[in-house]
């Protein structure tokens, strides 16, 4: 659910209205290499923005569902989603990643760069296991508190930068069993290539 005049919603539909693609249009690398080989069942994008991560998904049989709080970025993945001619596989779901419910019963939730204070990230995560199927896996990726002082790109607020202790502590206090780990990524910079510092978690239901 969004309130109106939401100030979060009100930021991220003008950033998605600045251009036509705030991220690049291909799934986010660490995204498409642990997951993509999966079989096909039914994923939830989380704060999916254009859809990038969903697209990739539906291209591979999944039915895909993007929450996301900008209706910008929504419209812009139904009309992704039309010409690449997987409408047909695809939900919306306007709302806040902290508290939505999805339309979807999801066997996959990915959650790429959802960068929020801790308290309010461990509610999302949360909130989506909660909707997780029996059996089904929660993918997260975010840049890391690392990244601000070794690595490159991502929020310069290390408020919204989470810690490998506050995932992993996260895991402890809601008694999930995953795993957490740092990835390093090569990116592409105007002063060259430079290192890319991620966090990634997975938790099975």
């Amino acid at each position: 659910m969004i309130r109106e005049n939401d100030p979060a919603a009100d930021f991220w539909n003008q950033r998605y209205l600045s251009q036509d693609s705030v991220w690049s249009l291909e799934p986010n690398e660490l995204v498409s290499e642990r997951l993509l080989g999966m079989e096909p069942g039914h994923m939830v994008d989380l704060a999916g923005g254009e859809g990038r991560n969903a697209l990739a998904f539906a291209a591979k049989g999944w039915e895909v569902e993007n929450v996301e709080i900008s209706s910008v970025a929504l419209a812009k993945f139904a009309e992704r989603a039309k010409r690449v001619g997987v409408e047909g596989q695809i939900t919306s779901t306007l709302g806040d990643a902290v508290e939505s419910k999805f339309q979807l019963k999801p066997s996959l939730v990915v959650i790429a760069y959802l960068q929020l204070p801790f308290m309010d990230l461990s509610r999302a995560l949360s909130n989506a296991m909660d909707q997780l199927e029996p059996g089904g896996l929660l993918f997260g990726v975010f840049h890391g508190d690392r990244n601000l002082t070794d690595g490159t790109g991502g929020p310069q607020d290390p408020s919204v930068l989470p810690t490998s202790d506050q995932l992993e502590g996260w895991l402890g206090k809601t008694g999930l069993k995953g795993q957490v780990a740092e990835r390093v990524r090569v990116v592409e910079t105007d002063l060259g290539r430079s290192d890319a510092i991620d966090l990634t978690i997975e938790v099975h239901k």
